[in-house]
């Protein structure tokens, strides 16, 4: 397993092989609970309809902020970085970290486009993270469905192979945009949250670690 590290060339190559999916053991510090859709007290409902309501409740969160770490391999080469996510609305930061805590890349995205610069101040441009990904590395990664699977949802622009729910109405596996992802851990908090993703195709697994939560979060 090698370390996120410069050159830049090498945390290009490790986010392009996370990122779009990017980013799983979490300790959940939300500052806000979401409870725009509530069941009655004490109801009796079934997972289905308990999954409906949670749905409902995280896809109304418009601004949060997660810290975790990323681990994985693709094509036998390992990759580590740490990783924060400021979402804004339909805007993103993403930071990523080498094994020392230093900034080694930001991405940021914008409906007008994106763009990633380095620790070495290099700059690249593109319309969507898809296209930057596919510029730079001859493939294209699902950034924009990374977002919503880091929520525990499915992208609601994209259709599903199938989903699959636990005992308690929350997800617990999806098959979307070619991608299998799987929930291995929930914090114990209000909204429920992931705490442990894995997600893989055909030549990529990555295991997203998160060490917070903050919804409703400031830019910084």
């Amino acid at each position: 397993m090698k370390f996120l590290s410069l050159p830049w060339q090498e945390c290009l190559c490790a986010l392009a092989k996370s990122s779009s999916l990017l980013l799983s053991v979490f300790i959940f510090s939300a500052c806000v609970t979401v409870e725009k859709h509530q069941l009655p007290p004490g109801s009796e409902i079934s997972k289905q309809a308990a999954w409906e309501v949670h749905r409902a409740n995280i896809q109304s969160l418009q601004t949060w902020k997660l810290k975790g770490r990323l681990a994985g391999k693709s094509n036998n080469e390992g990759f580590r970085a740490g990783v924060q996510w400021n979402q804004l609305r339909h805007s993103f930061i993403i930071d990523l970290y080498g094994p020392l805590g230093r900034k080694v890349a930001v991405i940021t995205g914008k409906e007008t486009g994106v763009q990633l610069k380095t620790s070495k101040g290099e700059s690249f441009e593109a319309d969507d993270p898809e296209e930057l990904m596919q510029n730079l590395f001859g493939y294209s990664l699902p950034v924009n469905g990374l977002r919503h699977w880091l929520l525990g949802i499915p992208d609601p622009k994209q259709q599903h192979a199938y989903l699959q729910l636990d005992e308690k109405g929350r997800l617990m596996q999806i098959n979307q945009s070619g991608w299998l992802i799987d929930y291995k851990r929930y914090h114990d908090s209000t909204p429920v949250l992931p705490a442990l993703i894995q997600i893989s195709n055909p030549t990529l697994n990555a295991n997203i670690k998160v060490d917070s939560w903050i919804l409703n979060a400031p830019a910084n």
